[in-house]
């Protein structure tokens, strides 16, 4: 029996993906959601960033609404993890997952990012507590008065605390001994914020404690105590099913998109984290919706 050619296969259920087959059921398309169940909505305490929701909800009842919304306009979701992703001769795509297989003449990846976590005991029950947050963009208003640690190497985590240092707190970056690797006159610059720099590099991380959100101690010997802590060691975005495809990516693994959000393999689209922009739940929503409008023209 022949496989049934959908309109358009959406990869990834989180925001972008979501937002897409609302989009995409609306407009009476026959679409259908691929997830492998990873979405980082999931892993927020509470957003409160998202308009429509001034004082805040938590990530996991999100992603339950925006689930509940897909269904309501007919897009199905099958929970696997898409292992392969295939462009026929006739410019239609494949999927294959766990032995299942799809097939339609367009495809939206939404695979979004993962974030790379510190090896810290009880860094999970920390995060939901609030005291270890990975998105300054999303949360540093709420640091306001705080005690903030930014734990990352030159670069990455020099800009992260520059960044949130702008929010009226005590920021202090963890450089973990790369510091020498800055320009000095970025150094200087994060001095003239208020910026405080470790002495040492980190020997010891601990999470979720009664007196205080994080203890750090240094391999100095010094003890630092913080209410928040941000990783700042960057994001693995899981572009891997387009670049196999020859679509071109950043080096941050990004893909890169025309104004419609399509990559450099015709018909195939990309919605979210894993594509060039800042990442963001209300960009990812305005990703999918121009990519699922730009499909919705091509059909």
């Amino acid at each position: 029996m022949p496989e049934e050619l959908l309109d358009c296969l959406i990869i990834g259920g989180g925001a972008a993906g979501l937002t897409a087959a609302v989009y995409l059921g609306r407009y009476q398309r026959r679409a259908l959601i691929v997830d492998a169940g990873h979405s980082r909505l999931q892993r927020i305490p509470r957003t409160r960033n998202v308009p429509g929701f001034p004082d805040g909800i938590e990530g996991a009842e999100l992603l339950a609404r925006m689930r509940e919304h897909a269904r309501k306009y007919g897009t199905p979701t099958e929970q696997a993890t898409v292992e392969s992703l295939q462009r026929l001769e006739d410019g239609s795509f494949r999927a294959e997952a766990q032995g299942r297989a799809w097939r339609a003449r367009f495809a939206i990846l939404a695979t979004g990012a993962c974030d790379v976590e510190p090896e810290i005991d009880g860094i999970r029950d920390a995060m939901l507590a609030g005291q270890v947050r990975y998105c300054p963009i999303c949360d540093g208003f709420e640091t306001q008065g705080q005690r903030v640690a930014v734990l990352g190497r030159s670069g990455h985590g020099l800009r992260e605390s520059l960044f949130i240092s702008g929010f009226d707190n005590q920021v202090t970056w963890l450089a973990m001994a790369t510091h020498e690797e800055v320009d000095p006159a970025q150094l200087a610059q994060l001095r003239a914020a208020g910026v405080r720099l470790a002495e040492s590099p980190p020997r010891r991380i601990d999470c979720g404690l009664e007196n205080c959100g994080v203890r750090v101690e240094l391999q100095n010997g010094q003890v630092l105590e913080f209410d928040t802590l941000y990783p700042a060691l960057g994001l693995r975005h899981v572009c891997e099913l387009a670049t196999a495809l020859g679509a071109r990516a950043r080096e941050n693994g990004q893909l890169e998109v025309d104004a419609h959000q399509e990559t450099t393999v015709p018909g195939l689209y990309v919605a979210g984290d894993v594509a060039v922009d800042l990442n963001q739940i209300s960009v990812a929503a305005g990703h999918a919706a121009i990519a699922a409008t730009a499909i919705h023209n091509r059909l």
